[in-house]
């Protein structure tokens, strides 16, 4: 069973990131582990959403959205969990401990670096709102006046969100990464 690091209180939501590196040979039994570890966290009333992302050759890093630390931890003590997760070791090794987060944390996670390692909050604050501003610039100019005020505001806002978490961080993330992951002096 693994142990986990946890940031954040019991009543927000919290993100549990799960690296993994495929054992050379094991790449068909870790995907059928893998859809396994994914049908059985999405059966789970408190999951609010997941992600698998490819980090390289066999590097894998798996998000799950829980509503909250003490959901996420019933999840994790079902026993056909515990069995699971311990299957897993079969197919792949930790590449990290697995560590819950409760922010924008998961944006910021560079492959290769530790999921642990989170830059200062205003570096992230910084970032994001570097990152969002030309959106919602660009977006207020494009969108007709005329659309209703609640599908304006969903246009405006569904369209940065995915786009900051599938291609604007994860590139700029990488090429901030000295700045963001460098040493504070305090």
């Amino acid at each position: 069973m693994e142990v986990l690091k946890i940031d954040g209180s019991a009543t927000e939501p919290v993100k549990i990131v799960l690296e993994r590196r495929i054992k050379p040979g094991a790449q068909p039994a870790f995907e059928q582990w893998l859809k396994a570890l994914m049908k059985t966290a999405a059966q789970h009333p408190a999951l609010q959403g997941s992600s698998v992302f490819k980090a390289g050759e066999g590097d894998y890093f798996i998000l799950l959205r829980f509503e909250s630390q003490s959901a996420l931890s019933h999840w994790q003590s079902l026993p056909e969990v515990v069995e699971l997760l311990r299957a897993g070791e079969a197919h792949a090794t930790p590449l990290e401990q697995p560590v819950v987060r409760t922010g924008l944390e998961t944006w910021f996670t560079v492959p290769g670096m530790p999921a642990k390692a989170v830059p200062p909050k205003w570096k992230m604050a910084l970032v994001t709102w570097l990152a969002l501003l030309p959106q919602a610039l660009i977006l207020g100019s494009l969108l007709p006046k005329t659309l209703p005020r609640l599908v304006a505001v969903s246009v405006s806002t569904a369209i940065p969100v995915a786009a900051l978490t599938w291609f604007i961080m994860p590139r700029l993330t990488g090429l901030l990464s000295r700045w963001l992951y460098a040493p504070t002096n305090r």
